[in-house]
């Protein structure tokens, strides 16, 4: 279990760091975090490769963390699906989090909503 929480620190720093060491002088120190405002938009299509992406990737995480969670961590039924969704929803968000701030980038809602369906899918297809 000690191993599943390291990689998700590891990925949640990435998700929020991008490519702060290519874009950092190279006489300054880097930052792991460099916060920045985040821009919205709902100005993107419902119906894009982007989406597709967004929906079989929070399907697979879900059933991912879930399979974890069960079977190698050896946690109940409920306590694994929470785990799957927890671990789906929070990549989603937080990869929302950092397009929303780069600067040619937004955080889409839409995107969200693909990860919520996606993460929806990814439960009922782990249900027994």
């Amino acid at each position: 279990m000690k191993k599943f929480w390291i990689l998700l620190f590891v990925l949640t720093i990435f998700a929020l760091n991008g490519n702060a060491a290519e874009k950092a002088p190279a006489d300054t120190s880097v930052s792991i975090l460099r916060l920045r405002p985040i821009s919205f938009t709902i100005r993107d299509s419902w119906f894009s490769r982007d989406k597709v992406h967004h929906f079989l990737s929070s399907a697979f995480l879900a059933t991912a963390g879930y399979y974890y969670s069960r079977e190698i961590a050896s946690r109940s039924e409920s306590s694994a699906r929470g785990v799957g969704v927890s671990f789906s929803l929070s990549l989603g968000i937080l990869k929302e989090l950092r397009d929303g701030m780069q600067s040619r980038n937004d955080f889409s809602w839409k995107d969200l909503v693909a990860d919520c369906l996606g993460t929806g899918v990814g439960v009922l297809l782990i249900k027994e």
